[in-house]
């Protein structure tokens, strides 16, 4: 019987997953998420080759590196080899305490940039990053977490115990 593999699987990298590292962020590390944060935006949004991808690249370099000066976010990243191959963020906002939130004084993240290189997937990167950055956020002390997820990690954010939120999120576009 022919063995055919998946188009996932043909661009998959073999690791030893023992020797991939987590970390913070550090200012240092802002090039490199903007480059992600892009490249998961050319992935899933389809922004491929956008005339405006060096001023977005400028903007979120200056975002990430003051985001992480002030600690507004919370990121980790996993390294292989020296080489970053996962990010995954939270920006952390402050909302009017609730009877439930009074502990944490309305403090709650948003998860985005959850984000691993297409030859390092399907090593269980993500979810093991997105899990030590759940415990940081308890750390943290924030009330909630919430975040959009795509069809590829869904599945994923509810292993990790993420549910449907009460009340459906709506969006107003202004500009």
């Amino acid at each position: 019987m022919e063995n055919i593999k998946t188009e996932r699987q043909l661009f998959m990298k073999q690791i030893n997953t023992s020797e991939v590292i987590f970390r913070e962020a550090i200012v240092e590390d802002a090039e490199v998420l903007a480059n992600y944060r892009i490249d998961f935006m050319d992935e899933v949004l389809g922004h491929e080759n956008h005339p405006d991808v060096a001023q977005l690249k400028a903007e979120l370099i200056n975002y990430f590196s003051k985001s992480i000066k002030e600690r507004s976010i919370l990121t980790l990243l996993a390294e292989y080899e020296h080489k970053i191959i996962s990010t995954a963020v939270i920006v952390i906002s402050e909302a009017p305490p609730s009877y439930e939130s009074l502990q944490n004084k309305g403090r709650r993240g948003y998860v985005l940039n959850v984000y691993t290189c297409k030859t390092y997937r399907g090593h269980g990167i993500a979810k093991e990053l997105l899990a030590k950055l759940i415990q940081l956020a308890k750390k943290e002390q924030l009330e909630f977490l919430n975040l959009h997820a795509t069809q590829d990690g869904i599945n994923i954010y509810k292993e990790l115990g993420f549910n449907a939120p009460k009340f459906p999120e709506l969006k107003l576009t202004l500009n």
